[in-house]
């Protein structure tokens, strides 16, 4: 990264932050995520390419960043901040499902869950837990070297099982 930028991201933090909460319009978490991974970002680029490295073309150049990364959904913050959100909600998506004879409770629920995925086979166990921890199939992939289309059958193959055993342990 070059050092003007570095300078700039230290004295105008407090600045880019008030930014970052006009582009999310959330709460601070969710705008200091946003700045943070616009940071790391930056800090993983080689060089950064502007005309000049005045205040404004910085501060525009960095906010630009944090526009397409909050509004794509292609972005890295999306992978890795909504993406993780996501996945969670995925698996508690079977937690809202009513049984025909009664409704369980919450934690009886989760149990539920929990003993559904323990008896999984080891191999799937295994990546879907990677899959929960990493938050996207890509870097399932990278991090094992099984092509994506597999990891995307075997995670689906997986919830699925669960789901499905959930559902008739729920109505049986």
């Amino acid at each position: 990264m070059n050092k003007e930028i570095e300078s700039f991201l230290t004295r105008n933090y407090y600045v880019l932050l008030n930014i970052s909460k006009k582009i999310t319009k959330t709460d601070e978490e969710t705008s200091r995520e946003l700045l943070h991974e616009v940071i790391l970002q930056l800090y993983s680029r080689e060089q950064i390419i502007l005309k000049d490295y005045n205040d404004d073309s910085i501060k525009y150049y960095i906010t630009s960043i944090m526009r397409v990364n909050y509004y794509s959904k292609t972005s890295p913050y999306h992978y890795r901040i909504r993406k993780e959100r996501q996945s969670y909600s995925d698996l508690t998506e079977i937690l809202n499902m009513e049984s025909d004879q009664e409704t369980f409770e919450t934690e009886q629920l989760y149990q539920l869950l929990e003993q559904e995925f323990c008896e999984l086979d080891w191999f799937r166990k295994s990546l879907l837990d990677l899959y929960l921890s990493l938050n996207s199939l890509k870097a399932v992939s990278r991090k094992t070297t099984i092509p994506l289309t597999s990891i995307s059958r075997y995670i689906r193959e997986g919830k699925e099982q669960i789901k499905t055993n959930v559902i008739s342990k729920l109505n049986g």
